[in-house]
């Protein structure tokens, strides 16, 4: 049989405190007990044991009899009122579960590739899976083995920043265009870059891209802290130091945006144009875990290090500023923190 501490810390499994658990025992073991019989076996005042009967009263695991002198304090059936809540705790169980969905096998891990063909097919396979932004380094001999791939992803409406190392002679406007949103030449050596969705990517030496590339070793993620610290690398320094080549023609309009960053692009474009863009967005304040709730406005600012000029302080940053009509804001993507929001949707509308 358990004891009195290890029946307490059970209790509290259920949602009591420890003095209500102390309490509830005393009672329980009595049946029926005045409050000052309660308090002295339970160890705290009389006056805190009538505030707990009352809390417990609440929960319906005992009874206050307060026309009777003295107050009477009555336990209800344990197995009443602790199996109402086993049995509440088992549906929560299983509608939890109907919810759960296994998380992807090999999230969060990191793996080492050797193969040629293996790094390919990885490759490919990441760019797949792409659904709403996707930074690349390779160089440019090698563009072609990924191009059908790339140009999917841009079909499907994801934002490819894409930095070709070596001569880009031999690579006219009309394929970057085809297989990027932004295009740029990168001339130091290369390290291969992919970064997915600020979850995926693979870090590689550019020789193992090769037929004879001796002991080179690549590394696959699928991790968001690794991820994210890779695509800052790439923003604030591969693209930030490479020359411009194509830009994509900006999205028709409307468009809604899978990722805040592709809006950013698009309104940089248009605004650029001397275009007029209105942006409807769901968004909160910085900071804050309120509900999203709409926001709309002329987009009057844009802040990015996607195309030239770039106006931002540093390779992350991308924010639009809106003009609502009662102030002037800044929104970025979620976890904005310099912003005065942050957008979890947005839209972009043509302005009339």
């Amino acid at each position: 049989m358990p004891s009195d501490s290890e029946l307490v810390e059970r209790l509290q499994r259920f949602g009591f405190s420890e003095t209500e658990a102390d309490v509830y025992l005393a009672v329980v073991e009595r049946g029926q007990a005045t409050p000052s019989t309660v308090a002295s076996a339970a160890d705290v005042s009389t006056s805190y044991v009538y505030d707990i009967a009352d809390t417990l009263e609440q929960h319906g695991v005992v009874s206050v009899d307060r026309h009777q002198s003295p107050t009477t304090i009555r336990a209800r059936p344990p197995e009443e009122v602790l199996g109402d809540r086993v049995e509440t705790m088992r549906e929560t169980i299983s509608a939890v579960t109907d919810r759960y969905e296994q998380p992807a096998e090999g999230f969060d891990s990191l793996s080492v590739v050797r193969s040629r063909q293996t790094l390919y097919d990885r490759f490919r396979q990441f760019i797949g899976t792409a659904e709403s932004e996707l930074f690349i380094t390779v160089p440019a001999d090698v563009l072609p083995e990924l191009a059908d791939e790339l140009a999917a992803a841009v079909d499907r409406g994801v934002l490819v920043l894409l930095a070709v190392g070596g001569s880009t002679a031999d690579l006219p406007a009309s394929v970057l265009e085809r297989v990027a949103t932004v295009s740029k030449s990168w001339e130091r050596g290369m390290t291969v870059y992919l970064t997915i969705d600020q979850s995926t990517g693979i870090i590689s030496p550019s020789s193992l891209l090769d037929w004879k590339h001796g002991d080179a070793e690549a590394i696959s993620f699928h991790n968001q802290s690794v991820a994210v610290a890779v695509e800052s690398a790439f923003l604030g320094t591969i693209w930030s130091a490479s020359e411009e080549l194509v830009l994509r023609r900006p999205s028709s309009l409307p468009r809604t945006y899978d990722g805040f960053r592709s809006s950013v692009y698009d309104a940089a474009l248009y605004t650029r144009q001397g275009r007029p863009v209105q942006a409807e967005m769901s968004a909160r304040p910085t900071g804050t875990r309120d509900r999203p709730s709409p926001l709309t406005g002329e987009v009057v600012g844009v802040t990015q290090n996607f195309v030239e000029p770039t106006g931002a302080q540093f390779g992350m940053q991308n924010s639009l500023t809106l003009d609502t009509g009662d102030e002037t804001v800044t929104v970025g993507g979620i976890g904005a923190f310099l912003e005065d929001y942050e957008a979890t949707e947005v839209t972009l509308r043509p302005l009339e």
